[in-house]
């Protein structure tokens, strides 16, 4: 190599290396004036805020833990980082992001979860001892299959899933002599070439709540009318978490709602909150980035039901997300329905059930919600 070619070469390696320090000290310059962000739109997620230091949090490491996620989720230009990192993995054939396939027909499916080794079987024993407390209600549970166990053949090829239904079924048979399982899994089996789940969000439709309640009503004692021409699109701009945690963002969901033939009379009050509704929807959801609150209004820790049936049950629904859009197909049976979902709600259940005179208690969960919830034994276990 000649002095000439050596010397270009150095001032090559020296202009990248001054064009590197200056990449990098912008981005720092950035960072440093970047103006940190309590939520993300595009992830529809709380974003890590900057941990405060003390004695304690820096011995424990927990400090460190902490400013790390901190850096991460308010990191400046975040949003474009994720779409360029979301879309080199599709190039390289990488068909997985934050626990999210993207799978076949515009799917994006959530891995299924693996039951949490510790707090699952706390959640078990503690529904088991519910029901031999309380021998004198009904008490049934639904434990809703995710879409990656149901829509399989929409997985992407060689996919790592573990087989939900099995762990499913060792659910149902370790709680069947304590309350009633009630199996959906062949009622949504039989119906997977319908939407029964979002394209972009880990619910299930209207649509696939429906085929579980008509499944389940001749265990819950109920003798429900076809009510499937009762839907009506409400929305075809919805985008749901599932997008928002991987990057994936193609086509759109549509959400529809269930609306009786005769319209219903019913009160529902949301108890904490101290407010009440007519409705079972609020349309203004429809104006926000997580539109599948327009059943209810999202997730709250204690919802109280009342309507005009004739039907003198009152039923105690404990639960999570799914049972939002599963609701309406309820209310025309029992006089009133309690809803309380374990992750927000710190009261007595004991004193709830004697104060509503409750006859009927249903679990209603998703699957991997179910699997990984760490807060449903200390709700059932704080009256005893």
């Amino acid at each position: 190599m000649t002095k000439k070619s050596k010397k270009n070469m150095l001032k090559s390696c020296a202009l990248l290396g001054i064009l590197f320090l200056a990449s990098l000290g912008l981005l720092l310059a950035f960072n440093a004036l970047h103006k940190d962000r309590a939520f993300s739109e595009t992830e529809n997620r709380m974003l890590e805020q900057r941990p405060v230091p003390t004695a304690e949090s820096v011995l424990s490491g927990r400090f460190m833990t902490k400013f790390e996620k901190y850096q991460t989720d308010q990191f400046a230009f975040r949003d474009l980082w994720v779409k360029v990192k979301t879309t080199a993995d599709l190039i390289l054939g990488k068909r997985e992001s934050n626990g999210v396939y993207l799978g076949k027909d515009g799917y994006l499916l959530e891995a299924c979860a693996y039951p949490d080794s510790r707090h699952y079987p706390q959640n078990v024993k503690a529904i088991q001892s519910f029901a031999r407390v309380h021998p004198s209600l009904n008490i049934s549970m639904i434990v809703v299959p995710d879409a990656a166990a149901v829509l399989t053949d929409k997985l992407p090829s060689f996919a790592p899933v573990p087989d939900q239904k099995e762990m499913l079924d060792k659910l149902y048979a370790s709680l069947e002599t304590d309350l009633t399982m009630i199996d959906v899994y062949p009622a949504l089996y039989s119906h997977r070439e319908e939407e029964l789940y979002y394209r972009t969000d880990h619910h299930w439709t209207t649509l696939g709540a429906f085929y579980a309640f008509s499944a389940a009503a001749g265990t819950l004692g109920i003798s429900p009318e076809d009510n499937k021409n009762q839907f009506y699109p409400v929305t075809e701009d919805f985008k749901g978490t599932l997008a928002s945690r991987s990057g994936y963002y193609g086509q759109k969901d549509t959400i529809s709602v269930y609306l009786p033939q005769e319209a219903e009379k019913l009160v529902v009050h949301y108890v904490e909150e101290q407010k009440k509704s007519a409705s079972l929807y609020v349309s203004s959801k429809l104006d926000e980035k997580d539109k599948y609150a327009v059943f209810l209004g999202g997730n709250y820790p204690l919802v109280d039901i009342r309507t005009e049936s004739a039907n003198e049950r009152r039923l105690l629904l404990i639960k999570d997300s799914y049972a939002n859009c599963f609701v309406p197909f309820l209310t025309p049976y029992y006089r009133e329905i309690v809803m309380v979902d374990p992750r927000y709600y710190y009261g007595d259940i004991e004193e709830l059930i004697g104060e509503k005179q409750i006859s009927d208690v249903l679990f209603l969960y998703n699957a991997n919600t179910f699997f990984e919830d760490n807060s449903l034994h200390d709700v059932l276990n704080r009256f005893q």
